[in-house]
């Protein structure tokens, strides 16, 4: 199926009562269904379009990272104030000035210019102020966006929680994209 024929059929699943947790990169889901969400790793100029920050700039090839979370989110249910993540390249996003008003809330993000805590990360300053998991409402469902790779090969452990929250805290009809 292609996108133009999934993405309709997920926002509408969605708005009828459904749940979605998208995970990594199949969380720019919610850029494509339209909310007011946007790739938060770009240079910005005035008067300029974005730009997505180049590898020169920015790479993060698989490490683990530090993102604050909003523990009374249900989706983050049983985490603490701050877990640690799987990030590999993942998508970041900006949350538009209407995002609250619409239904989307963060629910994880980078509070920190230097969020690394294994592995390497090249311009990990960029991600300071970026949202890495996301909770909105539509209809009458839900939809989670979480950037990092929270099932990375059992690595992530502490984070499966999630996953598990999206899936079965809402007690409704839920749906995961890989």
């Amino acid at each position: 199926m292609s996108p133009a024929t999934t993405v309709p059929n997920l926002g509408r699943f969605v708005n009828e009562g459904g749940t979605v947790v998208a995970v990594g990169r199949a969380s720019t889901l919610g850029i494509q269904l339209g909310l007011p969400i946007s790739d938060y790793l770009v240079e910005r100029n005035p008067g300029e379009p974005d730009r997505r920050l180049t590898g020169e700039q920015f790479y993060v090839p698989g490490s683990v990272l530090r993102v604050a979370v909003d523990s009374t989110a249900p989706v983050a249910a049983g985490l603490e104030g701050h877990v640690d993540v799987f990030y590999d390249n993942s998508p970041v996003f900006r949350l538009g000035p209407d995002a609250a008003l619409r239904g989307v809330r963060p629910v994880a993000w980078f509070d920190t210019a230097t969020p690394l805590r294994s592995g390497w990360a090249w311009g990990q300053n960029y991600l300071e102020g970026g949202t890495a998991a996301v909770e909105a409402t539509m209809g009458r469902g839900k939809l989670y966006l979480i950037g990092p790779e929270i099932t990375f090969r059992g690595q992530p452990h502490g984070t499966f929680k999630f996953l598990f929250n999206g899936i079965y805290g809402t007690g409704e009809k839920a749906a995961v994209v890989p």
